[in-house]
Order: C-alpha cells, then structure tokens, then sequence
C-alpha cells in the first residue's frame, strides 16, 4: 500500500514536515505495513520556503533584518538553483509578534525589503514569494522603502514607515532605488484573491486578526485608498483591484504594482515544482490536514486544493485538522472523504499549540485512524 502525506503547517506549532512524521509515526504504530512519502505543502503562507525546498539540491540560509515592529530578527529563504523562496512570515509575521503587541500601526513590511536588496546584491534575480501569516497592513509601504523607492510629503521629505504617514504623502521618487531591480521576476504565491480596498480588502477581511479594531477598519483602508491612488497616477496604471492585491496586507499591491510582480496560486505553484500529479497517481491513499478545518478550508487552501487532485486521480483523502468547525461538513462536498480533529481533552489554547501536544496529537489520531483501518479490510 502507498500513502502519500501531504499535511499543511498547523500555524504558530509545527510544520509541514513535522505533522507529516508524526502521521507516519502513528501509521506505523497502528502495524501497517506500507509505503509512506512525506510531502511538505503550503499555500503561500508559513512553511512555503521548506515546502519548496524539501528533497531538492537547495538550501535554507538566513540574514538579518527588521523584524514587523522594528526589532532585529534572522529570516530564513530558500535557494533552488537560480531562484530564491521567501516567506513574509520570516520577515513580517504574525507568529513574531505576541497577540497583545499586535498593531497595524506600527507594524512594517520593511524587513520584507531588505532581505530583497541583500538578495539582489548577492546576484539573485528570481524570487517566488510566499504572502501567507503577515502581521502588516502596511500596503507594502516599508519594503518599497527599504528598496530605495521615497514617498514624499508637502515639504519634499520622505514620510516615515508607519501606515498613519500615508495622509501625509503627496508623490513619489524613485531615483535611489536599485537599478538591478529592472533586471528581477517577482512571482507571489498567494490564494488570495481579495482587492486593496473595500469590504472584500485586505483591512476588512484580513485586518481584524492582525490588530485592527473595528472603528479602525475604514480610516486604514482609506489611507491605502491614497496610496493607491497616488501610485496609480505615477505609475500609469491601477493594480488595486487586481485579485491577490490585497494579500498579507497590501503587500500583494505592492509587489504587482511596483515590482511589476505576476501572482500564482500558492499550492498549484509548488505542485508543478513537486510533479504532485505523478505522486498521487503513484498512491493508493491520501492524508492532508492544518491546524483548523472550516468552510474557508474549502476556498483555495491546501485541503481543498489538494481534494480537487485527489477527485482528478479518484484516490480517497483524509484530513487530519487540529480542530473543526461546525461548518467543516462542507469539506466533504469538496472531496475531503472524511476528517478527524486532534483535539483529546480540553485544554487552553497555549496548550494545544505547543510543539510536543500537537505533535504527540496527530500520532494518536493516526495510530487510531490506522487501526480502525485494518480491522475493516
């Protein structure tokens, strides 16, 4: 029997790779006997740089940047021969920061920048950038700074980093950016499809979980608004309504906008790195989960994704999930056959996210699924 296990990263506890060993851990405890592939998937967001690199000749390196509040933090990429993997979530996540500091005020996609230029400046030219788990909504402001681009006020000097400066920008100078940024291919990983503004924008939908408190939403959106407005003048043309642009807070804006970026989904990217179609033909069983499955699980994630394969290939898929949601049955009309959540006892959320609960949790739900298994053959 081949099983392929294709589990996303449960944010904030373990990765990919990780749920993935633990699911094989628990298979084999269950007695069975059978060919188990580990692949490690993302959609874009946490994880996207070990996804892609995973049994390939590239590496994962690290170099120093700002972190989303100003702090100093060591971000790691990946190098697949002559491209690049980056993931916001090491420059400008939303696991760097507690949730009681969590403030789109100050929050800044600088860090983001800089390991760009630091790339550029070692000879890359190609980057695939995963936009998933931000803490920014900061339209991707700070990492156009760190490239060289100023956004000026009234008096000629350049506004700060912060989101609240956007009211006082009034034009744009791109004289100090680096010229070899003419010579990069951008391509975001991204399932999002939501704009820049409006009700279905990056504040609205995403803001919320990033600090943004409700009477906030439509001042922040506004200034992105400007933002927008000011760039699509300069730059002849408006990218605030493309689909994607208001991923990981705008950035998704920026990186179409100023970086003339093209988007991808996220999975359907690393698919065609990972000849997935060949792997799943090659199973006669599949495994998939995340920390949490609900009805958005169904909107692009990797479950869902993953399902659309699995019903291509007719192969049955499982989804292991740290929790579900009442509303999950909707995964099972999108090819998910069944799910089953980890969660044992009650316990409080910093419990259930730490590493060893999560991992000790996943084995035990796939020892018992396995078990049940055999019996039934």
């Amino acid at each position: 029997m081949n099983i392929l296990v294709a589990m996303d990263s449960f944010k904030g506890s373990v990765t990919s790779l990780e749920a993935g060993a633990a699911v094989q851990q628990g298979i084999k405890q269950a007695g069975l006997k059978a060919e188990i592939t580990i692949l490690p998937v993302a959609d874009g967001g946490e994880g996207t740089i070990e996804a892609f690199v995973h049994q390939t000749d590239g590496e994962i390196q690290q170099l120093p940047v700002t972190g989303p509040l100003g702090e100093p933090v060591e971000a790691a990429y990946g190098i697949i021969k002559d491209q690049a993997i980056l993931e916001v979530a090491e420059t400008s996540g939303i696991t760097l920061v507690k949730k009681a500091d969590l403030n789109p005020w100050k929050a800044t996609s600088y860090g983001l920048g800089e390991l760009i230029q630091q790339l550029i400046k070692k000879g890359q030219r190609k980057f695939i950038i995963g936009l998933g788990g931000s803490a920014t909504n900061d339209g991707g402001l700070g990492m156009l700074q760190a490239l060289g681009y100023r956004f000026i006020q009234a008096d000629g000097s350049e506004i700060g980093r912060n989101i609240c400066e956007l009211k006082h920008m009034v034009g744009i100078d791109a004289s100090q950016v680096l010229p070899e940024i003419q010579e990069c291919q951008f391509t975001i990983a991204s399932d999002v499809t939501n704009p820049l503004n409006g009700q279905q924008g990056a504040t609205a939908i995403f803001g919320p979980q990033k600090g943004v408190k409700s009477h906030e939403i439509k001042e922040i959106d506004q200034l992105l608004k400007r933002f927008a407005a000011i760039t699509a003048d300069y730059l002849q043309r408006d990218m605030a309504t493309t689909p994607g642009s208001g991923a990981a807070g705008g950035l998704g804006f920026a990186i179409l906008a100023y970086l003339n970026g093209e988007i991808q989904p996220g999975f359907q990217l690393l698919a065609q790195k990972k000849q997935l179609a060949e792997k799943i033909r090659a199973a006669d069983l599949l495994i998939t989960g995340e920390g949490r499955l609900d009805a958005q699980s169904v909107m692009g994630k990797v479950p869902s994704a993953l399902a659309k394969w699995a019903q291509t290939e007719q192969k049955p898929l499982v989804a292991i999930a740290g929790s579900v949601s009442d509303d999950a049955g909707q995964c099972n009309d999108y090819g998910i056959d069944a799910f089953f959540p980890i969660i044992r006892q009650i316990a409080s959320e910093e419990e259930t996210l730490k590493k060893a609960t999560t991992l000790e949790s996943i084995r035990q739900t796939a020892e018992q699924l396995f078990r049940f298994y055999q019996k039934i053959q």
